[in-house]
């Protein structure tokens, strides 16, 4: 991971879109941090391909603005993956534990 990685200053303040899980988004959004871990490289596991078709996520391509913010193992310990839980592209926050309401 660069270590010039910051959390965007508005992150707090991002809308995120309802879902039919009970997900308090504003505080997952509010409370994020960034790992600790160093890794330069890492697997970010997205939901599976009906739920993002159900959120209509757009493909997304070469040069979009993109971002994620999501779970990692407890205790930052194995493997770096990631398991999304809000998906931003190009300014649209998609929600991917569950489906819109």
């Amino acid at each position: 991971m660069p270590a010039d990685l910051k959390l965007p200053a508005d992150l707090g303040m991002r809308q995120v879109p309802a879902q039919s899980a009970p997900v308090d988004g504003k505080a997952l959004l509010t409370r994020a941090t960034l790992p600790r871990r160093r890794d330069r490289r890492w697997e970010i596991e997205l939901a599976p391909l009906t739920r993002l078709e159900t959120w209509k996520v757009p493909e997304i391509k070469v040069g979009a603005s993109m971002s994620v913010l999501g779970f990692i193992f407890k205790d930052e310990k194995g493997e770096a993956i990631l398991r999304a839980e809000y998906l931003f592209v190009d300014g649209k926050a998609y929600g991917l534990r569950s489906s819109p309401v």
